[in-house]
């Protein structure tokens, strides 16, 4: 090759690589550009920003996306006929260009000429009528207008150029949700179930966003009537009951709702489980006699494979009904403790007739804690620990087996021999929701022994499981030591605080309340007052609920405790009103329960000084409670924490209370 040539190729290939770096350049600095000036316009800066997309504009007149981006920050600087000159400037160098002339419509309608932009954008259809493209954005910019009613017109155009009924039906039916022409809404979203029911969830997230009851109300009605031309048990009678069942649940008409289920169940497999789901559903929103028939419906069918199952979540309906009973202050004549009985008993039958199922080991150890927390039984208790020790297979079973068999020596005060077990499930189970309780009781067990050193280091690993419903309580009864403990001397009143508490646990209420009644005669100051004025109350609850309410309200209107009550003490005074108030209400003749009797301290306990210098009453029958009283207490407790835990459970009390009053 001569030298002539090679100077020629090494010429060429210079000339190239010049040529694209300086493109690479260019198209580097244009991007820099062009996110500067979309930044600009993000800040609210349309003035700048415009000059830099104008005079990226001039270098490159052809593209849209520079155009539009110049557009917008006149539209933003409302220099509306500037930005409608621009637009035309492009449709002259670029033609009819659909993009174009919708944003023209846009920047039309923007500035106030309406009919112009309607104009502008008809004349976008009538250029493109076989372009489905450009309907659904000629439509989508009419909703960026709140054009609705215009966007469904031109959804229906579309729909008879290309022939297709179903086309465009959830835009259509969106839009007709946004002006609120409910049924022809509706009718779309049933089309579209029928077609296609996996949408459905799609359908219902939309119809959330509107709380109106009269939507509801349509979708009820048009889908029972779509039901009454359907046959039972078709693949679009079965979409449609489902929805009408969330329907109805939407609406709160929660005995349809079941009724819907109990139908749809009947007219399809056993995979479909729509009693059951619903049951689930009917307890989360606290409609726990419904919830109740739900599970039942399974009990009453002949080996059902969700009958076992349905035992189970049946007890934890019983359960969750006695907590809402108790944090409602609405057990009364021991429903609380009936339902507990019928959650243990439920649970009975299910391992009775179920030995073999596969969530035997957890169900038995639900029973033991039952029997142990709230029937406060240990004898049957210690019956299930033993059906667990013959249940138990592998390591799991045995940190359950431990678990248990530390409750139950924890309740007889075998301290020593519970830690013992508790550290064997603990060890076991590792980290698990097991593994937390363990740690807890671990703790729970040392305080009660007066061990608190070991106690609190017990607690404080399980604080770090911030996901854990233990930690709460860990937290709690750490503080508590904290508060009581000297690592260099004896406190007696924590000491004293642990028994009581051990005692409360354990269904011991007359000997916890008698441990505990000196302390209405102790200086409030005492760093433990509080923690043990709260568990005396909660202990008297449990006996007599006047008396515990006569404690704590006298309690309160001491000086030295007045100036400093606590929230929760003010809460439980409240919470303790209202039991009586409604307790008054319902005429009950023996309000006492069956647990054990009042000390005779507490009942005949004399004002103190400071309670005589208040103004307090000597006379130890209650007054009879009005809810103009109930309520003063809940306001009392707002005044002092009006942003506190409680503070908007109290309101809602009040409101309800309130409500009661008018419809009485």
């Amino acid at each position: 090759m001569s030298r002539i040539r090679i100077h020629l190729i090494v010429l060429m290939i210079t000339l190239a690589l010049m040529s694209f770096t300086g493109t690479s350049l260019y198209a580097q600095t244009g991007a820099g550009e062009y996110s500067l000036g979309n930044e600009l316009l993000r800040q609210g800066k349309n003035e700048e920003a415009f000059e830099i997309f104008e005079r990226m504009l001039r270098e490159n007149p052809h593209s849209y996306a520079i155009y539009d981006r110049a557009a917008t920050a006149l539209i933003n600087l409302k220099r509306y006929d500037e930005a409608i000159r621009l637009t035309r400037e492009r449709l002259d160098r670029v033609g009819d260009d659909s993009n174009t002339l919708i944003k023209l419509g846009e920047i039309y309608d923007i500035s106030g000429q309406r009919d112009d932009a309607l104009d502008t954008w008809d004349q976008v259809l009538r250029q493109n009528t076989r372009n489905a493209q450009v309907y659904r954005r000629v439509a989508e910019t009419m909703n960026q207008r709140r054009l609705f009613r215009e966007a469904i017109t031109v959804y229906e155009q579309a729909r008879e150029q290309f022939g297709d009924a179903n086309l465009f039906a959830f835009e259509i039916a969106n839009n007709h949700l946004a002006v609120a022409d409910f049924e022809p809404a509706v009718s779309e979203y049933l089309d579209i179930i029928s077609r296609e029911s996996r949408r459905t969830s799609l359908i219902q997230r939309q119809l959330l966003n509107y709380d109106e009851r009269r939507l509801y109300d349509t979708a009820i009605l048009l889908t029972e009537e779509r039901l009454a031309r359907l046959t039972p048990g078709s693949e679009t009678d079965v979409a449609f009951r489902d929805f009408l069942i969330w329907l109805t649940m939407e609406r709160g008409l929660y005995r349809r709702a079941l009724a819907a289920a109990r139908t749809l169940e009947r007219h399809t497999s056993n995979e479909h489980h729509a009693m059951f789901r619903i049951g689930r559903e009917l307890r989360s929103r606290n409609e726990f006699e419904l919830a109740e028939q739900a599970f039942r419906y399974y009990l009453e069918l002949d080996a059902h494979p969700l009958q076992a199952r349905s035992y189970e979540e049946l007890s934890r309906s019983y359960l969750d009904w006695a907590g809402y009973l108790t944090d409602r202050n609405l057990d009364f004549d021991g429903a609380a403790d009936s339902l507990y009985r019928k959650a243990f008993d439920t649970v009975e039958l299910l391992t009775d007739r179920f030995p073999r199922y596969d969530r035997l080991m957890h169900t038995l150890a639900i029973q033991s804690e039952l029997a142990l927390d709230h029937l406060k039984e240990p004898d049957k208790a210690a019956a299930y620990h033993q059906k667990m020790e013959r249940a138990a297979r592998n390591e799991s079973d045995q940190a359950l087996l431990h678990y248990v068999e530390g409750r139950l020596l924890l309740f007889e005060g075998s301290f020593a021999m519970a830690r013992v077990a508790f550290t064997r499930s603990n060890r076991i189970s590792e980290s698990s929701e097991n593994a937390d309780k363990s740690r807890y009781y671990l703790g729970l067990g040392d305080f009660y022994n007066g061990d608190f050193t070991y106690a609190r280091l017990q607690l404080r690993s399980l604080e770090r499981q911030n996901h854990s419903w233990y930690a709460n309580n860990a937290l709690q009864l750490r503080f508590m030591i904290q508060e009581g403990h000297e690592e260099d001397g004896e406190n007696l009143e924590i000491k004293r605080l642990a028994h009581a508490r051990y005692l409360y646990d354990t269904g011991r209420y007359a000997e916890a309340a008698d441990l505990l009644a000196p302390v209405l005669d102790e200086p409030a100051a005492n760093p433990l007052h509080g923690e043990s004025i709260l568990l005396l109350t909660r202990t008297l609850r449990r006996i007599h609920p006047e008396v515990a309410f006569r404690v704590v309200d006298r309690h309160t209107r001491r000086p030295s405790v007045r100036q400093n009550a606590g929230e929760r003490l003010l809460w439980e005074r409240a919470r303790l009103a209202e039991v009586v108030y409604i307790m008054q209400q319902r005429d009950t003749q023996d309000n006492r329960s069956a647990d054990g009797v009042v000390p005779a301290g507490l009942l005949a306990h004399p004002l103190s000084a400071e309670e005589r210098f208040y103004g307090g009453n000597e006379n130890p029958d209650l007054m009879l409670l009005g809810a103009d009283a109930v309520t003063r207490y809940y306001e009392e407790l707002l005044l002092n924490y009006p942003d506190g835990y409680y503070s908007d459970i109290a309101r809602n009390r009040i409101r309800d209370l309130e409500r009661t009053q008018r419809e009485i």
